[in-house]
């Protein structure tokens, strides 16, 4: 009881809240750069496929570029959809659990995807100083650095760790964490 009283006095201390909102900001600017390539992407998309059927007019970048785009959507907007809790879950099995229950598994679950996180961010971080440091190309139609198109691996990595790093902090002082991250993704949508 004491060790739950320590870290709930502990949340106050460290403004996890304050750090919270400034960084879902940070992951909201992100995500919003990786909906405005989404965009771009439907459009050389369309540009290709009407210049291929009606002009016969072929768009090899169109496909390389797509691929890029992909890699920097998925790490760009990962972790501000990890912050606002619209990743994939088994809500109904969450819901029917008793709240000390939720939270045992939930500091879990955050903890194993934290280090997993930090792993993968490491491993990338060597891939892509390698990539960097002997100037590998992309054995593609554009023979750019390889650097440039998977260097948002390691940074969205990082970033997701610090995300299941907050996660795992309102798993560890919160009453109700289940709550409290419904309504701070509530809150969320503002900074979109």
């Amino acid at each position: 009881m004491r060790a739950a009283n320590l870290l709930f006095s502990l949340r106050d201390t460290i403004k996890l809240d304050i750090i919270h909102r400034q960084f879902e900001r940070i992951a909201a600017v992100l995500a919003a750069f990786a909906a405005f390539l989404t965009l771009a992407m439907s459009f050389w998309i369309t540009y290709d496929v009407l210049a291929r059927n009606l002009f016969g007019v072929a768009s090899p970048w169109s496909f390389d570029l797509s691929e890029y785009s992909l890699v920097w959507i998925t790490f760009l907007g990962a972790p501000w959809i990890l912050l606002q809790d619209r990743h994939v879950r088994i809500e109904i099995l969450i819901d029917s659990m008793p709240i000390p229950l939720q939270r045992k598994i939930g500091i879990f679950v955050s903890f194993l995807a934290m280090v997993m996180c930090a792993i993968f961010t490491w491993y990338t971080c060597i891939a892509a100083y390698g990539y960097f440091q002997n100037n590998i190309a992309m054995p593609r139609i554009w023979r750019i650095p390889r650097i440039w198109p998977y260097s948002i691996i390691p940074i969205g990595a990082a970033l997701l760790t610090f995300s299941f790093a907050l996660r795992l902090g309102l798993y560890l002082t919160e009453k109700n964490p289940e709550k409290t991250m419904r309504e701070k993704a509530s809150d969320g949508q503002k900074y979109v």
